[in-house]
């Protein structure tokens, strides 16, 4: 099948066959056949654990059915009213509290305080204030970096996203961040802010956007002929639009350190199908 047919294809299927009720990812949504709970936690967003709290069917469950109405937990919800904002600042909207802009963020209350001592002691924030928003950090028990092998091990297949950089910040699998347990899907390249980033298949752009809602902050996801998505997070910018087709290699953003950031770098992840997969399984 051609590229053109293709895209033609991926585009009218993107939209019928996501399984999302509503617009974006708000809202409910229908298990498919074939499809995994890490796979749908990953496609929404969120860590399984908060997928099974918003689904007390899925407490004690490993595998789920297809035909079930999953409930999306609020914080993985995009919504018109929640447009980006910078990196490190965020005005504040009427009938929103400390509390809740933390969530927003991935953050705790003391985090957000701490870095506006100025509302310690319990005072109130009113709609119009600018807040600072601290990066994430990773606690002293997230795994050390590693490096990856140089590109090449399988020709013409994947090519790294940054090439001469490949110290992982942060690996793929279980970690701690902020001291919570969550699951990382995707690896931490670490590289100067501004470095271009290249696609690692040639494909079709499905977003090239910020999102922050979701805490990737600036980010562009590829969808590649054979099911395979890669998804390049935490940007300072884009370079390609949605819809858009890609070689591979071709440069779609610059390293960044936006959204819930631990640091500048930039998150890769790879998913067959949106179920997720090591991405350094694929060198």
């Amino acid at each position: 099948m051609g590229v053109r047919m293709w895209m033609r294809g991926a585009l009218l299927g993107a939209a019928l066959a996501a399984g999302w009720t509503g617009a974006g990812l708000a809202g409910s949504y229908r298990v498919k056949a074939g499809e995994t709970l890490s796979g749908i936690a990953a496609r929404a967003g969120v860590s399984v654990a908060q997928l099974r709290a918003a689904n007390p069917r899925l407490k004690n469950a490993d595998v789920v059915q297809a035909g079930w109405v999953l409930t999306v937990p609020q914080a993985a919800r995009a919504t018109a009213t929640n447009a980006p904002v910078r990196t490190g600042t965020y005005t504040v909207k009427a009938g929103e509290n400390l509390t809740v802009i933390a969530q927003r963020f991935g953050l705790s209350l003391t985090q957000l305080v701490n870095a506006n001592p100025q509302y310690r002691g319990g005072k109130a924030v009113w709609a119009g204030a600018k807040l600072i928003i601290p990066p994430r950090t990773a606690s002293a028990t997230a795994r050390t970096p590693v490096t990856v092998r140089a590109t090449g091990s399988r020709p013409g297949r994947w090519a790294w996203p940054l090439p001469g950089y490949h110290a992982i910040s942060s690996d793929y699998g279980e970690r701690v961040l902020d001291g919570d347990p969550e699951m990382h899907y995707g690896v931490d390249i670490v590289a100067p802010e501004g470095t271009p980033v290249r696609a690692a298949r040639s494909g079709r752009v499905l977003e090239s956007r910020a999102d922050y809602e979701r805490g990737w902050g600036w980010t562009v996801v590829l969808e590649h002929p054979d099911g395979w998505i890669t998804r390049y997070a935490h940007l300072s910018a884009t370079l390609v639009k949605a819809g858009e087709l890609v070689v591979q290699g071709q440069p779609v953003g610059r390293v960044g350190n936006t959204g819930r950031s631990t640091g500048t770098h930039l998150h890769f992840g790879t998913y067959l199908r949106w179920d997720p997969r090591d991405p350094l399984s694929l060198y």
